[in-house]
């Protein structure tokens, strides 16, 4: 059975979390680089951090149920700045055109392109990269 990387995590928690939510939706997957993630975070940037992995014919499910979870959670959180419901999520995907940004981003990164996830609130305006409890 082949496995595909779905989602890297630089912490456990969230890696196990999105975990067994995927198991219990009966979906094939498992954590790669966990263990030694967890004992040195400073090798999180060299390996790529924790990755998900799902079985190749499970993917689609996967995404879509990471997704739903992400977008019900986003329904019960308030903005930081304003307090309105209003937060979206933003995924920004850079894929350099040259060589030499390909080369930066392999270098720095380990990978050619790069991924950002934000939270953008459509009341307010502002973005924000990660979304603290109140």
């Amino acid at each position: 059975m082949n496995f595909v990387k779905i989602a890297s995590y630089d912490n456990y928690l969230s890696a196990n979390m999105t975990l067994g939510m995927l198991e219990e939706n009966n979906i094939n997957c498992h954590l790669k680089d966990e263990n030694i993630v967890t004992i040195d975070p400073l090798l999180n940037p060299a390996l790529g951090g924790i990755k998900l992995m799902v079985a190749e014919t499970q993917v689609d499910r996967a995404i879509e149920l990471i997704k739903q979870a992400e977008a019900d959670y986003l329904k019960t959180t308030p903005c930081p700045n304003c307090g309105t419901y209003a937060l979206i999520v933003k995924e920004i995907t850079n894929i350099p055109d040259s060589f030499w940004g390909k080369l930066k981003n392999k270098l720095a990164y380990g990978q050619e392109s790069t991924y950002k996830k934000m939270y953008h609130c459509e009341q307010c305006g502002k973005d924000f990269d990660e979304l603290n409890s109140m």
